[in-house]
């Protein structure tokens, strides 16, 4: 008996391996997917995820629930993601705030985002602003380096939180430039724009969409963006490489992530219609219209990209002598 059984197991071999290619030959999207959202509606990473769903409604009929699930440094909807079956039936829309700068600014984060996720297809990016209050003189970075080295520590710039995004951006500015710029805490009640303009604060490092209204109203001044091109939202503005320095660059940027362990053929199936919806007209003009540049960066590409950020983001962290986050 036991000897048959033995002998059974190898004829089993083939059917369990026609089995498995099988199951990852089956047919993506599935009927229902579900998009997390580790953020609070109406963020940036909302109109990445509502592209991808509208794509998939229009040429799959796919039924596609997005879900915010914002908390806890974004990691409530992460674990979520984390524990999902890899089957491609649950994805998440992530980015710099959730994958790129907490692994570098918060203390025993959770999370190894190279090895918990799988990085399927960066979406889109959009840029920071360097920009300054009506009451500041300068008028490009240079003058506004040298302004800001004759009044040490007189030039403040508002953050959100510890490792947000315009507080690394500043400090990266304030190491490459020598300055003594200081940060200010916005806690939940701060409003840049009203700081800025009232002249509370000095400069600000905020994303496109958050300030592109108030620098085309004249209530702002643009000085550089921080992206290594120029952006069409803002055409007239230099980079910080034109603006003389020559190795400061930061992009903010949004992708979608599986669970671990999603079968390679069935991360390539999503990647080929993540790649579809990207060069779709209408996802191109969403982005655009609302600041941000369709950014298509598949797989592989994404989580070196990833890695490099991460690593990068630490070192600021250090060389600033930054406090972490708990």
């Amino acid at each position: 008996m036991r000897r048959r059984a033995l002998l059974a197991a190898p004829a089993l071999l083939p059917f369990l391996s026609r089995a498995a290619a099988a199951q990852d030959a089956a047919p993506w999207p599935p009927r229902e997917v579900r998009i997390i959202v580790p953020f609070p509606a109406g963020r940036v990473t909302d109109l990445v995820a509502r592209i991808v769903a509208d794509g998939l409604r229009a040429e799959h009929g796919t039924v596609v629930v997005v879900e915010n699930r914002p908390g806890a440094n974004a990691t409530i909807g992460l674990d979520l993601l984390r524990r999902a079956p890899p089957d491609g039936a649950t994805l998440l829309v992530g980015g710099l705030g959730s994958h790129g700068l907490p692994p570098a600014v918060i203390n025993r984060y959770p999370f190894d985002v190279d090895h918990d996720f799988t990085a399927l297809a960066i979406m889109a990016e959009f840029v920071n602003v360097m920009v300054v209050s009506p009451q500041v003189q300068a008028r490009d970075v240079q003058a506004f380096i040298a302004e800001a080295k004759a009044h040490p520590g007189a030039m403040n710039y508002p953050y959100t939180s510890v490792g947000a995004s315009n507080q690394m951006t500043a400090e990266l500015f304030r190491l490459r430039t020598g300055t003594e710029i200081v940060g200010v805490p916005l806690g939940q009640a701060g409003n840049t724009l009203v700081l800025l303009q009232r002249g509370d604060v000095q400069v600000a490092f905020e994303n496109l969409p958050t300030v592109a209204g108030a620098i085309r109203a004249g209530a702002l001044r643009a000085l550089a963006v921080t992206s290594p091109y120029r952006t069409p939202a803002l055409p007239d503005v230099p980079t910080m490489q034109e603006a003389g320095l020559p190795d400061f660059s930061v992009t903010s940027w949004i992708g979608l992530y599986g669970p671990p362990g999603m079968p390679p053929p069935l991360r390539e199936r999503v990647v080929t219609e993540l790649r579809r919806i990207a060069a779709t007209d209408s996802a191109r003009d969403r982005l655009r219209a609302a600041g941000f540049e369709p950014a298509f960066r598949p797989d592989a590409e994404f989580a070196a990209f990833q890695s490099a950020e991460v690593a990068r983001w630490r070192g600021v962290v250090r060389d600033a002598n930054l406090q972490l986050s708990d």
